[in-house]
């Protein structure tokens, strides 16, 4: 029988002084250490177990393989502290490079084999951080590549707040004013043509959010020699039926563990 892994609750600061919350996944002792990690980014609206859990299952799966991984929640978020009328695309590429420190500093962990994983919105945070960051493997799930598609998203389901002159709110969460001219300043894809490491973009074929053409712009743009694009057949935007789920995080897992 398998030692199960170590799930201790976390936080830590930004260099602003934000606190962000997460879990810490550590593999059971029996593993050989130093040990390999990954940090996942979550989506827009989304949390660090994101939907049916899959941020959770993708963990526990990797810390099986001996690869620890912080899934946390950005600022205004989840558990973390603020309100997400103060989320900015910048904003979070920020607390993504304090998750990283964060998990460098960790007894146990090889501060040299961290890679990033990233969903959705997540995935433009992940791909924009991976080279000077100089992380050591890149999974792209669902992931936009032109944060102009989010921008478009936003407009379209945006809805003003009666009352509050200026202020609009999607699904329920009141918006930065600047956040549309904040992700306008961001494009991933310049970014993942200067990362040279392992690179793999897994993305549904049936993705109603972010088209299956930003899969093959990040997979024509990366600049690893050692990159794969996976389409799940019948797939939506966040891999909502158990088959699907399943292979992306077996294709994820075993790519972190060859190459972390």
């Amino acid at each position: 029988m398998k030692k199960p892994a170590i799930e201790q609750s976390v936080e830590f600061q930004t260099s602003s002084g934000k606190t962000l919350r997460g879990v810490l996944h550590v593999p059971a002792a029996a593993h050989p250490h130093p040990a390999p990690a990954v940090v996942l980014f979550h989506g827009f609206t989304g949390n660090r177990m994101e939907s049916h859990w899959m941020f959770v299952k993708c963990s526990r799966a990797l810390a099986q393989v001996g690869v620890a991984s912080l899934r946390f929640d950005f600022y205004g978020s989840g558990e973390s502290d603020g309100e997400f009328r103060q989320m900015t695309l910048r904003g979070e590429i920020a607390d993504g490079r304090a998750a990283v420190a964060f998990v460098r500093r960790q007894k146990g962990i090889d501060p040299k084999r961290v890679g990033l994983l990233g969903l959705s919105l997540g995935g433009a945070v992940a791909a924009t951080l991976a080279p000077g960051l100089q992380a050591k493997a890149l999974v792209l799930w669902s992931a936009v590549a032109h944060t102009a598609r989010l921008g478009d998203l936003v407009k379209k389901k945006a809805r003003k707040i009666p009352g509050k002159p200026g202020a609009f709110e999607y699904d329920a969460r009141e918006l930065h004013p600047r956040l549309m001219e904040d992700v306008l300043k961001v494009e991933p894809i310049r970014h993942i043509a200067r990362y040279k490491r392992p690179t793999l973009i897994i993305h549904p074929e049936m993705d109603e959010t972010i088209p299956v053409s930003h899969a093959r712009d990040f997979f024509h743009a990366a600049g690893s020699e050692i990159k794969e694009v996976a389409i799940i057949a019948g797939a939506d935007h966040v891999f909502t039926a158990v088959p699907w789920e399943r292979e992306v995080i077996v294709r994820t897992v075993q790519w972190f563990g060859r190459h972390l």
